[in-house]
Parts: C-alpha cells; sequence; structure tokens
C-alpha cells in the first residue's frame, strides 16, 4: 500500500515509531540480527524502524519484529511495553489493521485527501440564533478553554444557543472547518443517536464519499480520528446523553476544540478527558428583559415593565420558556402582557421534563398557554407530531401522520413554527425542540384516545412502508415480494418516479425509518417493522450499511419471534442470511436459510421458498461448493419456472448460469445467461442486467474472447456504479482485471485491481486480502 503523505503518512511513521521504541525497550537484538531472523535486509529494516517506508509493511514483518523484541526482552530481563490490554499480538495486529484501513482511505485516488477544499472543508453549524443576549462570562470562558468544554444545564436553559453562538464567533479559529450533531439524548421517543453513525456523518461531512466509507466502526473512528489530527476543526456534539455516547467523538488533534451540551454534568468526560466544565445558570433578570424586548420590542416591554417581570418570573428565566412566550405576544398584538402574565400564574403545569430544579417555577405554563391558542387543527398536529419517531418530519408525512392533505400539513408546521414550537432545520424538513416533543406527546395521550393515537401511528407507519416498497421495487423489482396491508384511510405515498429519485428518497429517510423501525417493534407494530426493513434491506445492501443492516433486522425478528408472525420471521431470517454473508459469517448464514425455509415451506410460499433456494446456493458458492450451489439454484429455478416468477427465473437463471461456469461448462453458462438477460430486461432489473452482465464476461473470457468479456464487464461496471452498488462494482473489477491481465495489459490490469482492493478495504469485506495478493503478485 504506497502512501502520498498527509494524515496517512503520519499514522504510519506512528506505528514505525512505536517499533523502534519497542526494539529500544527490549535492549535489542541487533538491527542485524533482527533484520536476519524476520527475512529482511539490514538497510530494509532501518528504513521501517525509521519510518522511511512508501509502504505499510507486511503483518507478517512486523508480528516477526514484535515476538523478536518481546523474546530477547525476556531473555535478558526487561519489560517490554506497548502491549496494551489485548495480549501482544492481538495488539500489533489491530494497529496494523487500522493503519492499513486507514491508509486506504486517506492515500486512495479521489479519498479525502484528494477532495476538493469545499469538499473536505465542513461548515456544518446551524444558523446563529435570531436572538441571543448576555452569557458575556460564558462566552469568555469558551474562548480561553483549551480542553474541550462540556456546557451543562437543565432544559431550556440555552446550551445550544451559546454553544451555536460562541461557533459562530469562532469560526475564524477553525478554518478546516466546524462539525455539527444533534445527538438526540433525550429524545423522547428514545432514539438517541449511536456515536458510530454521529462518526459516519461527520466522515461524509469532512469529504468521505459514502461508497469509501469504511464497514467497521472501528475503523470508520481511526479515519474520523485522523482526518482531524492535523486541522484546526472545532466539534460541537449537541444534547449527548452521557459520557460513553461522545468520548469517541472527542477530536484528538491539537488544533481542534470540541464543545459538548447535555443535561448531564459528564463527570466521566472531566476525569478521563480533562474537559472543562460549564455550568448553565438562568438568565439574570436584566438579561431576561432584554431578551423579551428582542423579539417584542423595547417600547412594548417598557409599556408594561412590571407585567414582563411577571413574565419572566414564570418562565424561570430559562431562554426557551422566554422565546416562546415572545412569539405568542408578538403574534398577539392586542394581548397585554398583564393578561400573559395572569395565565401564566395560573397554569399548574405538571411535566416533569420540563422542571427547573425549582418547585416553585415550571416551564410546562409556557407550552400551555402557547397550545391554548392554536386551533383545533394546529393543536391536535401538535400533539400528533410528538408520536413521531424520527428527528424530523416532511410535509408529506406529516399529512398522513394528521390525515390532511399535504398543502394543509405545510400550512399547519409553518403556523407551528410561527409559535415557535416547530423548527424548519433544513429545506421542507421540520423538528421539535424534544421538550416541545415531550410535551406534544403527553398532551397526546391525555387529549386523544388511545385508538386515535394508534391510528395515527399507523398512517405514518403506512406512508413511510408504502413508500419504502415503492423505492425498493423501482430499484430492484422483488422476484419473492411481500403482501403489504391496504394503505390506509388519509395515508399519502410519496410519488417517486424512477430508481434514481427512489435511491435519493431513502438516502434522505434512512435515520427516520431507522428510528421508525425501532419504535414500531416497541409499539407492537411489528409487520410494519420487518416490511419496512425488507424494504429498506436493498438499500442498505448496496450502500454497504452493513453492520446497521444486521442490527435492524436482528431486532424485527424478535418482534416477529414474539407476533408469533411466521412470514415475518421467514423474510427476516432469509435476510438475516444475506447480511451475515455479506458480513463473512457463512455458517449462521446457511443457519439462518435453513430455518428460512423451513419457515416457507409451513407458509406454502412458492416463491420464497424458491428465492431462500437461490440465496442458499449463493452461500454454499462462497464456500466454494460449487455443485451443491448449482444444485439449490437449479431448484430455485424450478420453482420460478413453475409460479410463472419472471424476475425470480431471470435472476436465477443467471445464478446457473455463473456457477455453471465455475464448474467450467462456459457454452451453457453463456446460454443460460442470455436467456437471463432476456428477461431481466423485460421486467426491467437494472441490477439483474449488471450481474448478469458481469456473469458473461467471465463466461466469453474462458471461451477466449477477450474482447466480449471486456465489454460486458465495463458495461456491468457503468451499471454498478450508477446504482451505487459498491461490492457488485468490486466483484466485476476484479474479473475485469483478469481479462485485461490475460489480453497483456497489465497497467490496465493493475489500476482495476487497485480500484477493487480500495473498495473491499475500505467496506471491510474478507476479500480484500485476496485481492491485495493479487495485487501484489501482478
Amino acid at each position: 500500500m504506497t502512501v502520498s503523505g498527509g494524515a496517512g503518512q503520519e499514522l504510519l511513521g506512528r506505528l514505525c515509531d512505536d517499533l523502534r521504541h519497542l526494539r529500544e525497550q527490549a535492549g535489542g537484538p541487533s538491527l542485524r540480527t533482527l533484520a536476519t531472523e524476520v527475512g529482511l535486509g539490514k538497510s530494509q529494516l532501518g528504513a521501517i524502524l525509521n519510518g522511511r517506508v512508501e509502504r505499510l509493511p507486511d503483518w507478517r514483518v512486523i508480528r516477526a519484529v514484535v515476538a523478536r523484541c518481546h523474546a530477547y526482552a525476556g531473555q535478558h530481563g526487561r519489560a517490554a511495553h506497548l502491549s496494551g490490554k489485548f495480549g501482544v499480538e492481538e495488539y500489533w495486529r489491530r494497529r496494523h489493521t487500522a493503519v492499513e484501513q486507514l491508509l486506504s482511505e486517506v492515500s486512495a485516488p479521489g479519498g479525502p485527501d484528494a477532495a476538493e477544499p469545499d469538499q473536505a472543508t465542513p461548515r456544518g453549524l446551524p444558523p446563529r440564533p435570531r436572538t441571543f443576549v448576555g452569557r458575556e462570562a460564558e462566552l469568555a470562558a469558551l474562548t480561553a478553554a483549551a480542553d474541550p468544554v462540556i456546557i451543562s444545564g437543565p432544559p431550556g436553559i440555552g446550551k445550544t444557543s451559546l454553544a451555536v453562538q460562541w461557533a459562530h464567533q469562532a469560526a475564524p479559529r477553525f478554518p478546516d472547518g466546524q462539525l455539527y450533531v444533534d445527538l438526540r439524548g433525550f429524545e423522547p421517543s428514545g432514539a438517541v443517536m449511536p456515536a458510530a453513525e454521529a462518526t459516519r456523518g461527520f466522515l461524509e461531512a469532512l469529504g468521505v464519499p459514502p461508497d469509501r466509507l469504511p464497514t467497521s466502526p472501528d475503523a470508520q473512528l481511526v479515519l474520523y480520528r485522523s482526518l482531524l489530527a492535523n486541522r484546526r476543526v472545532l466539534v460541537v456534539l449537541d444534547n449527548a446523553r452521557d459520557a460513553e455516547q461522545v468520548r469517541s467523538l472527542l477530536p484528538s488533534g491539537p488544533g481542534c476544540q470540541a464543545v459538548v451540551t447535555s443535561r448531564s454534568r459528564l463527570a466521566g468526560l472531566v476525569v478521563a478527558q480533562a474537559a472543562q466544565m460549564l455550568h448553565l445558570a438562568p438568565l439574570s433578570t436584566e438579561e431576561s428583559a432584554d431578551l423579551l424586548a428582542s423579539r417584542i420590542g423595547e417600547q412594548r416591554l417598557h409599556a408594561e415593565r412590571e407585567a414582563a417581570d411577571g413574565i419572566v418570573l414564570a418562565c424561570a428565566r430559562l431562554p426557551l420558556a422566554l422565546s416562546v412566550a415572545a412569539c405568542r405576544v408578538a403574534l398577539q398584538p392586542a394581548l397585554s402582557l398583564a393578561e400573559l402574565a395572569r395565565e401564566l400564574r395560573e397554569e399548574p403545569g405538571e411535566l416533569e421534563a420540563l422542571r427547573t430544579g425549582d418547585e416553585a417555577t415550571d416551564v410546562r405554563a409556557v407550552f400551555s398557554w402557547s397550545y391554548r391558542t392554536l386551533d383545533a387543527p394546529a393543536a391536535r398536529a401538535l400533539r400528533l407530531l410528538g408520536l413521531a419517531a424520527g428527528g424530523d418530519i416532511t410535509p408529506v408525512a406529516a399529512a398522513s401522520l394528521v390525515d390532511v392533505p399535504i398543502g394543509s400539513a405545510r400550512r399547519l408546521l409553518a403556523g407551528l413554527g410561527d409559535a415557535g414550537l416547530l423548527t424548519e432545520h433544513r429545506p421542507g424538513r421540520y423538528a421539535m425542540h424534544d421538550l416541545v416533543r415531550a410535551y406534544a406527546r403527553e398532551l397526546a395521550h391525555d387529549a386523544d384516545s388511545a385508538a386515535d393515537r394508534r391510528a395515527a401511528t399507523r398512517r405514518l407507519l403506512d406512508h413511510y412502508l408504502h413508500t419504502a416498497h415503492r423505492a425498493a421495487v423501482l430499484l430492484h423489482p422483488p422476484f419473492s415480494d411481500i403482501t403489504l396491508g391496504a394503505c390506509g384511510d388519509g395515508v399519502t405515498a410519496v410519488a417517486l418516479a424512477d430508481g434514481r429519485a427512489a435511491q435519493a428518497w431513502f438516502d434522505a429517510e434512512l435515520g427516520v425509518l431507522a428510528a421508525e423501525i425501532r419504535q414500531a417493534c416497541a409499539t407492537g407494530f411489528g409487520r410494519h417493522a420487518w416490511q419496512l426493513a425488507w424494504c429498506l434491506s436493498g438499500h442498505l445492501d448496496r450502500r454497504a450499511r452493513w453492520a446497521q443492516w444486521h442490527e435492524i433486522e436482528e431486532l424485527v425478528l424478535s418482534a416477529a419471534e414474539r407476533d408469533g408472525d411466521l412470514a415475518g420471521q421467514a423474510h427476516t431470517h432469509r435476510d438475516l442470511a444475506r447480511v451475515c454473508s455479506r458480513l463473512g459469517r457463512h455458517d449462521e448464514s446457511h443457519g439462518q436459510l435453513k430455518q428460512a425455509l423451513d419457515d416457507f415451506t409451513d407458509l406454502g410460499d412458492t416463491d420464497g421458498l424458491a428465492q431462500t433456494f437461490l440465496n442458499l446456493g449463493q452461500t454454499l458458492e462462497r464456500a466454494h461448493r460449487h455443485r451443491e450451489a448449482l444444485e439449490h439454484s437449479r431448484r430455485a429455478l424450478e420453482l420460478f419456472t413453475a409460479s410463472g416468477n419472471t424476475a425470480g427465473e431471470a435472476y436465477t437463471l443467471n445464478a446457473v448460469g455463473w456457477q455453471l461456469g465455475l464448474l467450467g461448462d462456459h457454452r451453457q453458462a453463456v446460454v443460460h445467461c442470455r436467456r437471463a438477460l432476456e428477461r431481466l430486461q423485460q421486467v426491467a432489473d437494472p441490477q439483474g442486467v449488471a450481474d448478469t452482465l458481469d456473469s458473461l464476461g467471465h463466461a466469453h473470457h474462458h471461451l477466449g474472447d477477450l474482447i466480449a468479456a471486456v465489454s460486458c464487464y465495463e458495461r456491468a461496471l457503468e451499471m454498478f456504479r450508477a446504482d451505487g452498488d459498491r461490492f457488485g462494482t468490486a466483484a466485476t473489477l476484479r474479473n475485469l482485471a483478469e481479462t485485461r491481465l490475460a489480453a497483456g495489459d497489465r497497467a490496465a490490469a493493475r489500476a482495476a485491481l487497485e480500484e477493487a482492493w480500495e473498495i473491499l478495504d475500505r467496506i471491510g469485506h474478507e476479500n480484500a486480502h485476496a485481492v491485495r495478493a493479487r495485487l501484489d503478485a501482478a
């Protein structure tokens, strides 16, 4: 692996430095002796230990150096450290793997080091608060801080506003960018953002394309830290639940700074990361009045200063409560401040989540009177929005949730925004502050019957499910489809025109869909959960989000088993098998498929049974059991043909053709694959066409028609890339490389192998090592 410089070179240098230090701690052996024992020349080993290398040394060399140094230390009564908590070999193996994965990211053509400046310089801060007052001492403390800063305090105290205000002021100090994420630590639905998800988002913001993200969370974290190692970047981690959620996200680079906001004090970060604590108190009375005045005007405030002071007192000098109060005043010019103050005094308030710690005050009052000013449709919309699990919502999804036309949903969302109860944080996407969501959810449980709440949740899930199913079918026509329930009254699915629109919708809604699946599993909507997971599986596979896919399938399988839903269990066992196979867990994949066969047999689902035989053939093929694989694929073909399933028959003809080719019958492989192409074009399955072109390329290569093979491979590559299929692209590149090599074009073969290896290494696929070895041999 060649290193071009930057963060990759620095990380490789650290590894070499530590190897040199290990030898020094051990007190030997001599360079000549050590070089002889590990099978290198003295100058070669010296270059490694002194960091004068352009390629990452093989693991064989690293292991031999480490083992010999520790053995020498033991023989001479010395202590060689740098072995970590995993044991000597495992510690160094992990380090070598991490460096290898990282270098593939930072030094690959088109990787982060080669990104355009705009792509690699994130500007992710939310807009400045429209009105921000006071906090001069806190702003100064943030400016003076050299270590991570934790801004803590009760809900509504203004932690986020302070962090964002200071971040904008300090932006010139961080010319390499500003990263921001809302970790949803206290989301009422429980949809807390995992640290791994935040890491993925940061990597994309730092210019790493989605198809270059490593699959392994550990590799993603190594890449994230390395990209920040020599940069000056500000990282704002908003709304953290606990220290564990943010610890891995803290940048280690000396030019970086982190600001964390949380209702908790996160004492673990203070101890372990020397973080500074900045605990916010409520605004002073004067600052609170200034905040009101910035919204309603100085003149109106001074005309009723005593009443204004009453509002400040009732709002407990909390910025969030004062902002909502100011919205009420601004929207109702005829309403006196005295009347508002009276309403606040009379509202008892019971929402514990909004308490300030002072039993005499409760900001629930602010939300309650703001809520009472809404007309009935807006009030109902607010309550039902509190039931949504996702972090945000679009007008078309809100229309289904609330059971109104899309135009009405847009007006309702805009009105709630005007009242300060909702924000359009991105064009066309609306979000609630978690305190408002908690209040809205409480209202829904108080004012709406259980049947109404369940109906609203079902409508929202129907919206996501029917849209996701439409998107999945556009991207890859299914040959073992699922039977959706009827789309409920009042439900609107998104009209997706083509595969490109379907892919964009999945990309935009992925986080929401994952949150809704989790909530559906927990609230008795298990059928919606597994069907949503089924629809999402192809997208997660193409994007190589295999760890997330596995997590979702495990969750929905538990729900299907709890509900006794045999169809859900059958489909989920099969999808679990698919993702296990992607993760290299072939024995587990085989076991899941056997269970799926039993379930589909019990259901009498011929197409489900056929696709499971097809998947079983693919799993056996990856285990190099080609004759058994062909038997299962032929069984699948018989079942699909008998049922008249053209899509399934077409795809399986390709599988049979491919496996015939692996067994050496390349002429029959061509016959089957051409029949597959005819049918795949009938059902408009671009993924199937790409797979079949790859199979035809393989057959033509072995029949000696290298020109036809190259043509097939290049057409397949174009389709895989257009579809965002990372693994399909890598597999075809490997095959193309062999054809190029057979044609005598070694440079083109090497280029194809390098690209294939880069993809497989980034997504953590087991085939990466084989491609690396072939690349070295080529």
